[in-house]
This record gives C-alpha cells, sequence and structure tokens, in this order.
C-alpha cells in the first residue's frame, strides 16, 4: 500500500539550495542503517539574531563542505553510510526538548524497509489548513511529526511532490528522529507528534506561535510561513545572493522565480502554494534578504512632493527601483566619505543594508550621530530631515522601502 507524506514549515524568503548531487550522495541511496553515537562530539551553541537583524548562516544546519561536490547541509554519504554533520552532542541547544517522547514512540516502520513519498499536492483540504497554520509539520499514514526549527533548510530542498522519506532513529539527540530522502541524501530532525487525527493548533503551540523579527501595523518583515501557506499581503522582496525557488500552487500550475544578488523586486499577494527550492541554486553568499509584507492598501494622499526628496537633491546617489500604490522603492549607493546635502523623507519607511554602514547625520538643527549598521541589518524610520556623510573609506549601499499606508 503506497504511503503519502505531507511536510509543511517556513520556506518563501528561503533562497539557499543544495548544488548537482554526485553519485556520492543522494541519487536514490537508501541507507541500510542509521547514525552511530559519536564520540568525542562536537558541543554547540544555539544562535541567536540580534535585533533587527537577519539570522546568521550557523541559524540554519549548514555545515562544512566534507568532500568536494557534497552538499553544506547534513548528508548521508552513500560509499559507505556515512551521516556526516551527525556529530553534536547530546545536549545541542538546537535539538532540545523539555518533554522528549511526550507522545510515545514512533511504531510506523523505521530504515530502508520502509519508505514513504510526498504528496503535499494531494493533501485533504482539512490537513492543507492544518499545514497552512503550524509550521514545521509531517505527516505520512496517519502519523504526525514536527520539523526541527534548525532544520528548515535541509527540508526546503525537498521535492514535496514526488521524493520519498525514510525514517530512522537519533541515538544522540533524545526525542529525534531523522527523515531521509534518498533522491538529495540530505536528512532532518523530526519529532514524533502520535498518531490519528491532526492535532489541534492553539495560541501555545511552539511552532504556530513563533514571531517575525518586526512587525507594526503598517509592515511585517520576514512573516514565519508554513510549508503550505498563502501571502496575506503584497511584498517586497531583497534578494542579496542569487538564487530561484519553484512555487508549486494547489491548482497544479508552477511559477519558477529566479533572481540576482542585489535584485528587489514586487511580489503580489498569491494563493496557497508550496515551495521547492532548485539543486542548482547558488550556496549562500554574503547577507541575507528581507521579506517585507505590506499590511495596508496606498493611501492616496500619501505623496512624495517635498523639495528636499532624495531623488530630487542628489539623483547621482539616490535612484527609484519602483513604484506603486502602496510602497516606493529608492536604492542610495554613495562613495567613500562622500557626503549627500539636507534631504527630506516624508514617509515611515524600511531601510536594508546592503553593505556595512557608518555614517554621521546631521539635522537642520545641526544635531549630529553617528549611524551604524551591519550588512543585512534592516531598521524602521518615520519622517525625519537629515545630511548625511559617509565616514567609510568602502562605499555604502542601501534599499529604502517607503510605505504610503
Amino acid at each position: 500500500m503506497k504511503t503519502s507524506a505531507w511536510l509543511s514549515f517556513v520556506v518563501c524568503l528561503a533562497a539557499f539550495a543544495l548544488n548537482n548531487q554526485p553519485a556520492a550522495v543522494g541519487g536514490g541511496h537508501i541507507p541500510a542503517r542509521g547514525p552511530a553515537p559519536e564520540d568525542p562530539c562536537t558541543p554547540v551553541q544555539a544562535s541567536t539574531p540580534a535585533q533587527g537583524r537577519q539570522p546568521a548562516a550557523r541559524a540554519a544546519s549548514f555545515i562544512p563542505v566534507d568532500e568536494p561536490g557534497h552538499p553544506y547541509v547534513p548528508h548521508v554519504d552513500a560509499k559507505n553510510d556515512k551521516w556526516v554533520g551527525h556529530d553534536t552532542c547530546a545536549d545541542d541547544p538546537h535539538y532540545h526538548l523539555d518533554h522528549p517522547w511526550a507522545h510515545g514512540r514512533f511504531t510506523g516502520g523505521l530504515g530502508p524497509q520502509h519508505v514513504f513519498a510526498l504528496a503535499v499536492d494531494k493533501v485533504p483540504s482539512e490537513i492543507a489548513e492544518w499545514l497552512s497554520v503550524a509550521s514545521g509539520r509531517l505527516w505520512f499514514g496517519n502519523f504526525y511529526w514536527n520539523i526541527a526549527r534548525f532544520d528548515y533548510d535541509i527540508a526546503a530542498r525537498w521535492k514535496w511532490a514526488g521524493d520519498q522519506i525514510v525514517i530512522y532513529e537519533d541515538p544522540v539527540h533524545v526525542g529525534w528522529y531523522l527523515a531521509y530522502t534518498p533522491r538529495l541524501g540530505s536528512y532532518a530532525h523530526v519529532e514524533y507528534l502520535g498518531a490519528g487525527s491532526p492535532p489541534e493548533v492553539t495560541a501555545g503551540d511552539s511552532q504556530a506561535a513563533r514571531k517575525p523579527p518586526f512587525e507594526n501595523d503598517q509592515v511585517i518583515i520576514n512573516e514565519p510561513h508554513a510549508k503550505m501557506h498563502v501571502h496575506r499581503y503584497n511584498r517586497v522582496m531583497i534578494y542579496m545572493s542569487a538564487g530561484g525557488e519553484l512555487l508549486h500552487y494547489v491548482d497544479g500550475h508552477t511559477e519558477d522565480l529566479k533572481w540576482r544578488a542585489g535584485d528587489v523586486k514586487w511580489s503580489p499577494a498569491s494563493g496557497m502554494h508550496y515551495s521547492e527550492i532548485p539543486t542548482t541554486s547558488e550556496a549562500p553568499q554574503g547577507p541575507g534578504g528581507l521579506d517585507i509584507g505590506i499590511k495596508k492598501p496606498g493611501d492616496p494622499r500619501k505623496v512624495v512632493s517635498a523639495l528636499l526628496d532624495p531623488l530630487r537633491i542628489d539623483p547621482a546617489d539616490y535612484k527609484l527601483e519602483f513604484e506603486n500604490s502602496q510602497v516606493r522603492v529608492i536604492r542610495v549607493k554613495m562613495g567613500p566619505r562622500e557626503s549627500v546635502p539636507m534631504h527630506e523623507y516624508v514617509l515611515n519607511r524600511v531601510a536594508f543594508y546592503c553593505t556595512d554602514q557608518n555614517v554621521r547625520e546631521t539635522t537642520p538643527e545641526g544635531q549630529a550621530k553617528i549611524i551604524e549598521h551591519k550588512a543585512g541589518e534592516f531598521s524602521w524610520d518615520g519622517p525625519s530631515k537629515q545630511k548625511v556623510d559617509n565616514l567609510s573609506d568602502t562605499p555604502f549601499e542601501a534599499l529604502i522601502v517607503e510605505v504610503k499606508n
């Protein structure tokens, strides 16, 4: 009897992907056994991003490439069934559970004799609703799971309509199993939730209660999404690494997205879909991007007509990327030690820093302050006037997203 599986977790901003798989990894290979306990093991500290910053690369389960051509996420070497990347200690905080085995042990079948097929495109409507509320969910044969938050970027590469999954025991991290996909040869930690009808998602659910790094009444930044989800808001997407993703919609059509490093695009609200990150995309390089959801319609009274508008004051450094009824997006590039005359922002705005920032802002009253940000950080500000001096010996670049609501 063919068993189907459904998975759900945050993925739409994820622009990272595995390289093409060599014969030594994936390619349909199924390990004969799970990993053995590692001794000695590697202590690990959980990575928590600072306020207003994108998480660092180690906020996902990326590992150094062990051999040329191997992926940079935990995987199994088909030559010797070595579970590469499964080397952290039992107290690894990324896999801490307050109540291990809270729903008992999985009895649906472990190892290569039990292979399940992913088929999220055939999910019943009531399960789709459940998956769209809770992040990191896995289901097959009426068995339910959570994917470890730290491993979301591994599961992002799985093909949700066709890939196979095999479950193994995790002998090190208490309360976890390992979900392995033979096509890619990668694996992710999963927690068993029990069997039967879909669990009811409550406000206290640890997965459903995840918060975005910033939200107010006008914007939501990097909104957490389930694997299968809708985009409620029109969004501004900032991409700092080249990549792409396939959006598979429940009506059967697929949207093939591609972007270059430094691109900024307008992404309209969309219906129920799930994402697949192509295996040909580049590995992440440099700062992460930003997903800015615009929560309100545009206000026609919000018109940018100031005499000190930066596009008018300094057209050499300020360039209009695009404008519509909800946003105006400007790219600013300042040379080393360059200055911008007094200019004015009349709308609330999100600033995303493509490079490190070290500038001095001076108000019309002569008050000066030093502003510093790292590449990949963002900030939220209201209307203001200032003269800006780049204090760095390197160029400065940022994207300004003004909201008209």
